[in-house]
């Protein structure tokens, strides 16, 4: 639900990394944005995106949250939620990068769709244990056997509604060093998974939530998020944000950051 209205906004708004004031922050956005950095991993979890590019079969999908982007049947393809939930090659290798520059060990992601952008997420750390949330029994099925087939096996996928699982995950984890939210996209879900995250956060947690331009309920979960009085700095890259409790040698408490979002 992108628009050019949207998109034009944002970029009147928008900081080029290079401007950025903080050293650290900075030297972060040019670690993590540098499309030139490409790690061992990448063409194996992309040969898996392939494939499921690929495949026509048909599963019954239980969507227990806004949906995908587009309109959707009880039963959809594979191929069908690959193109429409996946996070793009560019996007996912973000995070990885963003995962590995943190260093982050303890790390939950809010919603596996098809267990791609989860790879991307446990492979610069894998000996530490990732946890992975589904709602939908079938496309957990396939994010297992896809966890399966690169041996992930500090990879745990969750399955149920979020509601039951998250709090139960987190009081098994203790603590976060980092949290991927992509579930649900809606207002109330997405405030509550925040405010739910944020006592097993510390001062140098991550959360990084997905789609913050989605929708109208989107980016008013994403500005309340951005106010709230234990964020320390956020990074607005249109398509994800990025949310700090410590903003170190920041000036701001708020970023957007001037790149190509759909890239």
């Amino acid at each position: 639900m992108f628009s050019l209205q949207q998109l034009l906004k944002f970029y009147l708004t928008a900081t080029p990394v290079r401007k950025i004031a903080s050293p650290y922050f900075k030297n972060l956005l040019e670690e993590v944005l540098d499309k030139e950095r490409i790690y061992y991993s990448f063409s194996s979890i992309e040969r898996l995106k392939n494939q499921l590019l690929l495949d026509a079969s048909t599963i019954e999908v239980h969507d227990l949250g806004a949906g995908s982007r587009k309109k959707a049947g009880l039963y959809r393809t594979i191929q069908s939620i690959a193109k429409t939930a996946v996070s793009s090659t560019a996007q996912c290798a973000q995070l990885f990068r963003l995962v590995y520059f943190l260093q982050a060990k303890n790390r939950l992601e809010i919603g596996s769709s098809l267990g791609i952008s989860s790879l991307y997420q446990y492979f610069p750390i894998r000996n530490s244990k990732m946890y992975s949330l589904e709602g939908c029994p079938n496309i957990a099925q396939i994010a297992q056997s896809n966890f399966d087939k690169l041996a992930a096996n500090n990879l745990e996928l969750i399955v149920g509604n979020f509601a039951d699982t998250l709090l139960p995950t987190l009081k098994k984890m203790q603590s976060l060093d980092y949290v991927f939210i992509d579930g649900n996209h809606r207002l109330d879900a997405t405030l509550s998974y925040f405010e739910t995250c944020l006592p097993y956060c510390h001062a140098q947690s991550v959360m990084v939530l997905d789609d913050i331009h989605w929708s109208k309920e989107m980016q008013q979960a994403w500005a309340r998020i951005r106010k709230h009085p234990k964020v320390a700095l956020s990074i607005d890259l249109y398509h994800m944000g990025w949310v700090f409790f410590d903003a170190k040698d920041s000036p701001q408490k708020q970023l957007n950051i001037l790149f190509n979002p759909f890239n």
